[in-house]
């Protein structure tokens, strides 16, 4: 594994992601279910997490596995399986190389997480390639117009940039990217845009409950030092800007693209 792997690998493990993963179980089950996933089929969740969509595939009725790159991710969704008496298999493995052979899978779903594997192209021929024919892909991500995407781009003005060969994350949610990794393909592609709303007592509230869980903002904490302030200004007015309440408290909607590629 190389060493922006392995950083991410870190990086995924500070602060409290399968915290916030709890505001996103709606994305999972809309993906799921848009996805068509059916009673004792093959599914695969690339970069599960803490099984946003895992789960709720796994209630469906579909023959789990999720997969991601962080062991502490796949140890949360293990407890929340079991504790549901789900049966899901968790594999500690890479989006750009699936331990998969071809044509494994029905389904191949992903809610913000193949996003972040930094080759991009070869990311989309690995999901394409386990996926069976007449088989089903289906992500959702963030869209760079959306919040999550602005908030993305605040925060990587201060930190060290990517390897040359990264891709920006936010890549994916865009229509003409999707159509650029899985047009030769695809039998069809078909597109939704969604949001997920967020609301807090107020804004600072929010700042301190997220910026000191998601995992990317725990480690430039550490990374930028005294510069950190600066960075969570920038952060809070971003989200001072689009903040809907006019009482004092927060509701913001950050924006994605969900992609369902039919092959």
């Amino acid at each position: 594994m190389d060493e922006f792997k392995e950083r991410q690998r870190t990086i995924w493990a500070a602060g409290d992601y399968p915290t916030l993963a709890e505001h996103l179980v709606g994305v999972g089950e809309l993906v799921v279910e848009r996805a068509g996933v059916q009673p004792g089929s093959r599914v695969l969740d690339v970069a599960c997490g803490p099984g946003t969509a895992t789960l709720p595939a796994a209630r469906a009725g579909g023959d789990v596995a999720g997969l991601d790159l962080s062991p502490e991710l796949l140890a949360a969704g293990r407890r929340k399986a079991e504790a549901e008496g789900l049966d899901v298999e968790w594999v500690e493995g890479d989006a750009e190389a699936l331990p998969f052979d071809d044509g494994t899978f029905d389904y191949v779903i992903s809610t913000f997480g193949h996003m972040f594997a930094p080759r991009h192209r070869e990311t989309a021929d690995e999901m394409a390639r386990v996926a069976g024919n007449d088989s089903v892909i289906a992500m959702c991500c963030w869209t760079p117009e959306g919040l999550s995407g602005r908030m993305f781009k605040v925060s990587g003005a201060y930190m060290p940039p990517p390897p040359e060969y990264a891709s920006p994350p936010v890549l994916w949610g865009t229509e003409a990217h999707v159509r650029e990794m899985f047009g030769s393909v695809a039998r069809k592609l078909t597109f939704e845009r969604h949001d997920v709303t967020f609301e807090w007592d107020s804004v600072d509230g929010f700042a301190d409950y997220f910026l000191s869980r998601f995992p990317t903002m725990v480690t430039a904490q550490h990374v930028l030092g005294e510069r950190w302030p600066d960075l969570r200004a920038d952060i809070v007015e971003l989200w001072n800007e689009a903040n809907e309440a006019d009482d004092g408290s927060l509701r913001f909607s950050q924006e994605y693209l969900m992609s369902i590629v039919r092959l």
